[in-house]
Formats: C-alpha cells, structure tokens, sequence
C-alpha cells in the first residue's frame, strides 16, 4: 500500500487544528465577546437617549408652533374687532354729519319766518 499523501497548504489558508483552543485564547475570545455585548449595550442607551431628546425638541418646538397659532389667532380677532368698529365710527359719523346738515337747512327755513321782515 502507498503512503498517505501529504497535503501543502495554500498560500493565505489557515489550516484548522484539531486541538482544542488554549484557555487564554478563550478567556480572551470571552472577554471580546463580553466588551462587543457591553458596547452594543452602551450604542443602544446613546441612541434611545438621542430618540427621547429628539421626541422633547419635537414636542418644545410644537407648543411654540401652537402658541404662536393661538396669538396670530387673537390678533386677527383683534383686528377684526378693530375693522367692526371702524366701520361703526365711520356710519356714526356720516350719520352725525346728514343730522348737522339736515339741521341747518331747517334752521335755515325757521330763520327768515321767525325774524321780522326789514322795513
């Protein structure tokens, strides 16, 4: 029979040992393992915090959106109020004006027949 043939590994191939790793391999395997589980612990605590941080801007940014709303929307009121009343002046002077001027002309008919007639 023929001699096993002996096998040359390739250039860049780690070829697989059958022993089991050293226990300091292993402790450090665990460790890395331990650190990666520790960091991705940490990454998702940074972004849960920016999330609630994020949502409490949003939520900031949405009451000064409706407080501003809530003051456009009295101040449209107020101008409203301010036209109605402009209006109102304007028909009460208009009004005062035709009663002045309805008076002189009947104070301008009264004035001859009430004074006596030149001789």
């Amino acid at each position: 029979m023929a001699p096993p043939k002996r096998r040359i590994p390739r250039p860049g191939v780690v070829a697989k040992s059958s022993r089991p790793a050293a226990p300091d391999a292993v402790r450090a395997v665990r460790a890395l393992e331990r650190r990666i589980a520790r960091l991705e612990a940490e990454a998702a605590e940074v972004v849960a915090h920016h999330e609630r941080k994020l949502a409490a801007v949003r939520r900031a940014a949405d009451r000064r959106l409706a407080n501003m709303v809530r003051e456009i929307t009295a101040l449209r009121h107020h101008e409203a109020r301010a036209a109605g009343l402009e209006r109102l002046l304007a028909e009460r002077d208009a009004m005062i004006a035709r009663l002045t001027h309805r008076l002189a002309e009947l104070e301008g008919r009264a004035s001859p027949e009430a004074s006596p007639a030149p001789a």
